[in-house]
């Protein structure tokens, strides 16, 4: 039987976006399947009172140069934004709308959006920008606008960041796999071993 990995993750994240990459090919080489989880990170942050890296100065540097060098590790383009970090809200609630009414369509969302961000430029404080992107994606963009205002929308995703608070997380992207937690983008080849049913060494207990 095929393991679940679930990804938790926000567009604002490029290490989210460098795993997602990364995702078709670990869970065709190991026959997983995906369960995305979109977790608002600024929330996340608030919750465990952790400052986001992005408004630490040496922090923010660094995140930069890092992900340039993974991004040409991989051999991947990456269009950092002008405006970093910036409101991923909408989106993940729209990914949130999608899980409850058409869940076949997320996996393809999700990797679009990423993409769309962090390779083409996608600016998601531009409205108009955003609802071409949409358009693009055979989405209504003012149906959406009204679909996620709705409670069961916005409780759905704030469910999400709830359950990642109460699994400890600090930050994203997370993957899970046999309800343990791996935590970073650069630890997919602990994930891909969990996958693969290979006993990990957690630790003193």
């Amino acid at each position: 039987m095929s393991k679940v990995l679930t990804f938790y993750f926000d567009f604002v994240s490029p290490y989210s976006y460098l795993a997602q990459t990364k995702m078709a090919k670990l869970l065709n080489e190991t026959d997983a399947k995906v369960k995305y989880v979109p977790v608002f990170l600024g929330g996340l942050h608030q919750a465990q009172e952790v400052k986001s890296p992005p408004f630490i100065p040496s922090k923010a540097k660094w995140i930069i140069r890092d992900c340039h060098m993974w991004a040409e590790q991989y051999q991947l383009p990456l269009a950092w934004p002008k405006q970093f970090p910036f409101n991923t809200l909408s989106l993940l609630r729209i990914c949130t709308w999608l899980q409850q009414n058409k869940p076949e369509a997320v996996a393809d969302f999700v990797d679009q959006t990423f993409r769309a961000i962090w390779e083409k430029g996608l600016d998601c404080h531009n409205e108009h920008q955003v609802g071409e992107y949409l358009h693009s994606q055979g989405l209504d963009p003012q149906a959406l606008l009204v679909a996620i205002a709705t409670p069961d929308v916005k409780q759905g995703l704030a469910k999400n960041g709830e359950l990642a608070v109460a699994k400890d997380m600090f930050g994203l992207p997370v993957f899970e796999v046999d309800e343990k937690l791996y935590f970073g983008q650069d630890r997919l080849h602990f994930v891909k071993q969990a996958l693969s049913g290979v006993a990990m060494n957690d630790g003193p207990k």
